[in-house]
């Protein structure tokens, strides 16, 4: 394809790839903050009790996690949807060759679930603060699983010449060498959307305008450097993991990727990413995080966010012929089942605000007294 994306591609195919997209992002920035404060959660309880509770961050996560990963989870059934709709026979293979290991993410999921209720529980705040380490690290490494199996499912779906193998092997294990490099990726990526989204969370309790004090300090970082620092070393990360996995990205997607398809898009992502580096260097030294400073930040993270999603889906389009299924994609949006969904996001969407608002309301009251 030589047009940029999304032009170029039959309607029905190029508006439930633009609705794929869109969902996916919402489903980006609650999952991201699940997974990377889950890890964050993780490795902060072993630095100790006395550092833990210094770490306003922490208190935060272990506060918020259970709600966004009930986000996470409600916002994951819309791109779930599309998938299926734009990738049905690729998806369902991946799906079946996988088989048990696959479907395991589904009680893995509960269980984190419930652990990270654990977690903020009267029951584990009597006990040894060893046991909160133990239950952070199995939640922790739960939704680690979770991402590893989403990634390998996603690599399989565009390696149909492994489908005979594993199938006549009856192996529940795709292995490749891309997986632990693109694992990595978005692991990592979900550090930058962590700090931004807590950076929204501290401005609550108003202490980012100006420099901490010192009691606020844990490791000698205050908790807008903190920010800074899992911000940076999260797009570090990134970009080495990046670097990594490139290479067993295949030449006609890299091309695609580089060319008029993703190329411009692959801008898009370069610029957010200079401006939240740029934004998160500025914060550090000067040990402050401005409103509007954070407003354009979390622009160019959105903006970021929907680049990468779009070069993802350029890898994806060069290795599956979407002309296959392009009547079937007509098919289904003559169904008529579009105003439904669109009902029940905006009911959704409206709910969770309120629960948000809610929420917000009481902290502020609590902490005004």
């Amino acid at each position: 394809m030589n047009t940029l994306f999304p032009l170029g591609l039959p309607a029905a195919t190029a508006f439930y790839l633009c609705l794929y997209l869109a969902t996916l992002v919402v489903h980006l920035i609650f999952m991201h903050y699940v997974l990377a404060g889950s890890i964050y959660l993780a490795f902060g309880r072993l630095m100790g009790r006395a550092r833990c509770q210094a770490c306003s961050w922490q208190a935060i996560l272990v506060d918020w996690l259970p709600f966004a990963t009930g986000l996470a989870i409600t916002a994951g059934v819309g791109p779930l949807l599309f998938v299926q709709i734009l990738y049905g026979r690729e998806f369902a293979t991946a799906n079946l060759l996988l088989s048990h290991r696959w479907m395991a993410i589904l009680p893995v999921l509960i269980v984190c679930f419930y652990l990270l209720y654990l977690q903020k529980s009267a029951w584990i705040a009597r006990r040894a603060w060893a046991w909160r380490s133990v239950v952070a690290a199995i939640a922790c490494a739960g939704f680690l699983f979770i991402a590893w199996s989403w990634t390998e499912n996603h690599l399989l779906m565009l390696d149909q010449a492994a489908w005979p193998g594993i199938y006549a092997a009856g192996s529940l294990r795709y292995e490749s060498a891309a997986v632990l490099p693109r694992l990595a990726a978005w692991c990592f990526l979900a550090f930058p959307s962590l700090a931004i989204e807590l950076a929204w969370q501290g401005r609550l309790l108003d202490r980012l305008d100006e420099p901490a004090a010192a009691g606020m300090q844990v490791l000698g970082l205050s908790p807008v450097r903190r920010l800074a620092v899992t911000a940076l070393c999260g797009w570090a990360g990134t970009l080495l993991a990046s670097w990594a996995y490139w290479p067993s990205i295949p030449d006609a997607a890299r091309a695609a990727i580089t060319g008029p398809l993703g190329g411009p898009w692959l801008a898009v992502v370069a610029v957010g990413l200079v401006i939240q580096i740029a934004s998160w260097g500025g914060a550090f030294f000067s040990d402050r995080l401005a409103r509007g400073q954070l407003i354009v930040m979390t622009a160019a993270w959105v903006a970021t966010l929907l680049g990468v999603a779009v070069v993802r889906e350029t890898i994806r389009l060069a290795a599956v012929d979407l002309a296959i299924g392009g009547q079937l994609h007509q098919q289904a949006l003559g169904i008529g089942g579009l105003p439904v969904f669109l009902v029940f996001a905006v009911l959704n969407a409206v709910a969770i605000g309120w629960c948000i608002r809610t929420v917000r309301g009481q902290v502020t009251t609590g902490s005004e007294g």
